[in-house]
């Protein structure tokens, strides 16, 4: 007896191929899709039987039918464009034997977006904040060109508002924002215009949006590590010397992509540094002091980092809300180490790293053994710097700081 299977089938802007239509003259099958592709199927001449219909959401209920109707049927889902890029295509396969499913492409809305702006995409990034939030966009904000798939909550609008808050004046004044809506329907409206203009208006869904920054590379970016203080604007000479960032970022063991919290950040020459090295990493420097606060925005804009999110409060109280830490960085805590190492304990990921640098001898025992009561597992280096040129004698030493770093135990 042959097994049942699941077809997953793509619907472009121009209708039904003849390979999907062919589908429905199985001898038993039932359909998963929305309510407005089910309408569209009710259209087609060639379906003269009755439809046995499993609507798409909620997800989980629809996956908990297609098991029970996969038992003695054939399931047919209809998707829009390709549903194995940001589609259902890849929940489906984690759900269900991969081997009982095949898949039919259409042209995604990627494609036809572009192409009706005759923007090429063959080196475009993408990001989906398709019930995900809008700080995803900082990682992706160092492209010069971006796709995005949008939501009700995440609507054109309220990207070009986001925009506006996050980059700097030149990059505004730059950025070229085009949408496409409801691509291949009736209503079908393009619009393009600048940040300020696409911030003013509404959007009906579904739509998609493209994001153009010539700006987005700069001369800066020609290497990606190795700022030294005088390239960082500080004050008073709080600053992370440059010896010591360096072997603060070696023990964060930064990933590519997730989330920095660097507390206390001064100047901000962590966040710099981490955000130069790894665009797609989002980070969030927090700082409670003016002065520092102007440091870290100016050298922000200085060196282009999109991806930094400058953060001003007081912490703990001012990280609720944050995303969840893949990383943190306390360089400063005002007094609040216990307090901020605890709520980050409460709220980290499984396999978060933190780092806290210590002059003072007080916060070199404490911060370890807050650490561990906290349940990580805790490694501490001595760091003394001494510099001097060659051939000239003019040695000059550093207090030495201890460098505390606790690997997450859960």
């Amino acid at each position: 007896m042959k097994m049942t299977e699941i077809i997953v089938a793509g619907i472009s802007s121009s209708g039904f191929p003849d390979t999907v239509l062919s589908l429905f003259g199985r001898h038993r099958y039932a359909l998963v899709c929305s309510q407005t592709m089910l309408d569209l199927v009710k259209k087609q001449k060639e379906i003269d039987q009755p439809i046995d219909w499993i609507p798409i959401v909620p997800v989980e209920a629809c996956f908990e039918l297609i098991e029970e109707k996969l038992v003695d049927c054939d399931i047919i889902v209809l998707t829009s464009g390709d549903s194995l890029f940001y589609g259902l295509g890849t929940r489906l396969k984690k759900r269900f034997d991969s081997e009982r499913i095949s898949f039919i492409p259409a042209v995604s809305y990627m494609q036809i977006c572009f192409s009706r702006f005759g923007v090429s995409w063959d080196d475009t990034e993408f990001v989906s904040l398709h019930g995900r939030p809008m700080s995803l966009l900082g990682q992706k904000l160092n492209a010069e060109k971006l796709f995005i798939y949008t939501d009700p909550k995440n609507s054109p609008d309220q990207i070009a508002k986001y925009l506006e808050r996050h980059l700097n004046t030149e990059d505004i004044e730059t950025c070229r924002l085009s949408i496409g809506e409801r691509l291949g329907t009736d209503n079908e409206r393009l619009v393009a215009g600048d940040v300020n203009e696409i911030a003013s208006m509404s959007f009906s869904q579904p739509n998609c949006l493209i994001l153009q920054n010539p700006k987005a590379l700069s001369e800066s970016e020609k290497f990606r590590f190795g700022l030294q203080e005088k390239d960082i604007q500080h004050s008073r000479g709080l600053i992370t010397k440059d010896e010591v960032r360096a072997a603060v970022l070696h023990r964060l063991c930064l990933p590519e992509t997730g989330v920095l919290w660097d507390i206390g950040a001064g100047s901000g020459s962590i966040s710099l540094e981490a955000a130069r090295l790894f665009p797609s990493l989002s980070i969030y420097a927090v700082e409670k002091e003016k002065q520092q606060l102007d440091n870290i925005r100016s050298n922000k804009n200085s060196y282009q980092c999109r991806n930094l999110s400058v953060i001003d409060g007081r912490a703990p109280e001012i990280l609720q809300g944050l995303e969840q830490p893949d990383r943190v960085f306390i360089g400063g805590s005002g007094g609040e180490l216990e307090t901020i190492i605890s709520h980050v304990a409460d709220v980290c990921k499984a396999h978060t790293i933190i780092v806290v640098t210590a002059v003072l001898e007080r916060t070199a025992r404490h911060a370890p053994e807050l650490l561990f009561k906290n349940g990580f597992d805790v490694e501490v280096s001595l760091l003394e710097t001494t510099r001097y040129r060659y051939p000239l004698d003019d040695k000059k030493k550093f207090n030495p700081i201890h460098i505390i770093c606790g690997k997450n135990k859960k």
